[in-house]
């Protein structure tokens, strides 16, 4: 079951590197370990230690047990939905994400006040250069 894991794991870091267009030497000279370890994740011969999954998650923008489960639907899909962001959009998600629901609600309702604030100040603005 173990090597069946290896394997998996490293068919989906195969596939998630080859969507961010890298090369297993840019992307383990970015994440600072060595390409041939890199190499032993991605042919399944070798897992990684919890915290190079870490990095390797945090890179990707993909949970880690979407990576231990092997989804690689799901990994494709959080991957691409951080491509569409900013840094900080990034982190006010992750940030939303760590509340909890009433937390959340409360932040919301902020938002929604803040930006009905900026709508009016854009159309006072607007109407002022009238």
């Amino acid at each position: 079951m173990k090597q069946n894991l290896q394997q998996r794991v490293g068919c989906s870091l195969t596939m998630l590197r080859h969507k961010a267009g890298l090369s297993q030497r840019s992307l383990s000279s970015r994440l600072s370990i060595s390409r041939s370890a890199y190499c032993q994740y991605e042919q399944g011969t070798r897992l990684p230690d919890v915290h190079t999954l870490y990095r390797l998650c945090r890179f990707y923008h993909i949970q880690v047990d979407t990576l231990l489960n092997c989804d690689t639907v799901t990994a494709l899909q959080e991957y691409f939905l951080y491509q569409e962001y900013t840094q900080k959009e990034v982190r006010l998600l992750v940030l939303y994400n760590s509340l909890s629901d009433f937390s959340k609600g409360r932040l919301l309702e902020r938002a929604r006040e803040l930006a009905e604030l900026d709508a009016r100040d854009l159309q006072k603005s607007f109407l002022r250069d009238l």
